[in-house]
């Protein structure tokens, strides 16, 4: 019983997301029951699967970055650079596809380098600095572009078929697309608990005094991080061009930083530092992924559609505080008996 108990309150926020997600499955079956029969069932799970991979590979870094208690609101213009930048030279000189995902992923690599060396060298907060990278990084999108997107002809002939192939169990086709953000959710996953720079990251993030005291070098894994979230972008700019078929200087990336600090958020990840894992970040994409596509199915009017995804989303946030406060107030309540 205990063992079960302190399971219980180890992941009590990811099973309170997973709760949400099955009463919004319970609601959506009441107001629309045909869209759970044999016919339909596949298709709405492949639109919720759809969904995930761009912010579920965004929200591993995003996850990183929160954890140490800052915050990098340029993921979106990042993403944009990196695959105009790949885009251009698929269309304009003809490289291959694993080149142009190195460039895509360099030129994110330097987009998080950039803003780490300002935030963790400079000391500049971390909101300062994107709020000025997200525009930035979207102006030089459109000088290096002209404006002018990159159609779906100009891309590799290869890249599509990461969307549509993949792993089919029955009439469920698992894209390689999302097969790939899993993997690098589990790659992140296996990172923050099993290494040094894991203990790293939430060492800082929880009290980067105390870090520096035990010998970490606070700025450089600091620096790291954005680093690797800049990476990320470079990863998730290629899925966006494969996920979209085109790259836009407007659309790509165009609100990534709202939904993957979303997603970050309701999955657990404290904004007060040193807390949060990734299975807590999948659920919360994969929470947003079903909210997303619900309101549609639904048949919710896209008038509202927009205010019932952000009402839901403070919903869930709601929730996630409340069980934080009630976690606190038993940890104390636990102390206290002890002491007595």
């Amino acid at each position: 019983m205990n063992n079960f108990t302190r399971f219980l309150n180890n992941n009590i926020k990811e099973l309170v997301t997973a709760g949400i997600i099955v009463l919004i499955f319970l609601i959506s079956g009441i107001a629309r029951p045909e869209l759970f029969t044999a016919q339909h069932l596949p298709s709405v799970i492949n639109s919720i699967l759809l969904w995930m991979p761009l912010n579920l590979t965004m929200a591993v870094g995003m996850m990183m970055v929160v954890i140490v208690r800052d915050i990098d609101l340029s993921i979106g213009s990042a993403v944009a650079l990196s695959a105009m930048v790949a885009g251009i030279l698929f269309r304009d000189f003809g490289v291959s596809l694993w080149t142009g995902i190195a460039v895509s992923l360099l030129v994110g690599c330097l987009c998080g380098a950039f803003n780490g060396f300002l935030i963790a060298y400079l000391k500049i907060p971390a909101i300062i600095v994107t709020l000025g990278t997200i525009n930035a990084y979207r102006g030089l999108t459109y000088i290096i572009s002209r404006g002018k997107m990159v159609t779906g002809y100009e891309l590799p002939d290869g890249m599509s078929n990461i969307v549509s192939q993949g792993i089919a169990i029955g009439e469920i086709l698992i894209p390689w697309l999302v097969l790939i953000a899993l993997v690098i959710a589990l790659i992140f996953f296996l990172v923050l608990r099993y290494t040094h720079f894991g203990r790293e990251v939430y060492a800082l993030g929880s009290n980067r005094e105390a870090a520096h005291l035990r010998g970490i070098n606070c700025k450089k894994t600091e620096f790291i991080i954005f680093v690797i979230t800049g990476v990320l972008c470079g990863i998730t700019a290629m899925m966006s061009a494969a996920r979209f078929g085109y790259v836009n200087p407007n659309n790509t990336g165009n609100g990534l930083e709202f939904v993957v600090i979303s997603a970050t958020i309701i999955g657990g990840v404290s904004v007060s530092g040193g807390k949060g894992t990734v299975p807590g970040v999948v659920l919360g994409c994969m929470l947003l992924g079903t909210v997303n596509t619900m309101i549609a199915m639904v048949g919710i009017p896209g008038t509202v559609q927009r205010f019932s995804y952000g009402f839901i989303i403070v919903i869930a946030l709601l929730v996630d505080r409340s069980v934080s406060i009630i976690q606190s107030r038993t940890k104390a309540g636990e102390k206290n008996a002890l002491r007595k």
